[in-house]
């Protein structure tokens, strides 16, 4: 008689394990949906007027990604890192990096405080060869954009 009780209540527990697991489970992926995410990333070159999208960079552009998020939330820190992958004898060397803070004074003035433009500037021309954008959320990685500069 014993053994009968104890598949009832080992079933109940089980079954109580199951629920409960499902009812964390949804907690998190409520938790996923509000955080920030990378949209899109738009290889442009900066006209000094404005951004025109492009496929490469010949070395005297002014280099720029635009960085489009699912939300602009207050307190979300942006981080963009160039990086020449293999380009006159530069190997996955960093050449640039910039963080960005979402504040709710900075999202104010802005038009569309959701887009995030990376611009990198220069002096000297960069050499030809592969490069890479990498933008972080939050730590977090984003997304990768790689790209060419070509005479």
């Amino acid at each position: 008689m014993k053994k009968r009780a104890r598949f009832p209540l080992a079933l109940s527990f089980a079954l109580g394990l199951a629920l409960g697991f499902g009812a964390i489970a949804k907690e998190k992926d409520e938790d996923s949906e509000n955080e920030v995410t990378v949209e899109k990333l738009t290889l442009v070159r900066d006209t000094g007027k404005d951004f025109e999208p492009v496929k490469k960079f010949k070395p005297t552009d002014t280099f720029g990604v635009l960085v489009q998020l699912s939300e602009a939330k207050e307190g979300t820190k942006v981080k963009g890192v160039w990086t020449a992958v293999d380009a006159g004898g530069m190997i996955e060397k960093k050449i640039f990096e910039k963080i960005v803070n979402l504040t709710a004074e900075a999202m104010k003035t802005v038009k569309n405080p959701s887009r995030i433009d990376f611009t990198l500037s220069h002096d000297n021309p960069y050499p030809t060869g592969d490069y890479k954008f990498e933008v972080f959320i939050d730590g977090e990685p984003g997304d990768t954009l790689e790209f060419k500069i070509e005479d």
